[in-house]
């Protein structure tokens, strides 16, 4: 892997792990059930995104 693809794939995770963060964060201040669902959803879109990732960094 290359050094340029490495430094992505990095920042990819990070954007990720902030995504999943701010779900996380906009769930626990929800008051409505269907949006705390639908932003629970989402967060963990952004969680199986990063683990996807963290695998290919670690087969790298």
């Amino acid at each position: 892997m290359t050094q340029k693809s490495l430094t992505q794939l990095c920042e990819l995770m990070r954007s990720e792990e902030l995504a999943y963060k701010k779900c996380c964060n906009y769930v626990s201040e929800a008051a409505d059930e269907q949006l705390k669902a639908e932003l629970g959803r989402f967060a963990n879109n952004h969680k199986q995104r990063f683990e996807t990732l963290l695998g290919f960094l670690e087969n790298a």
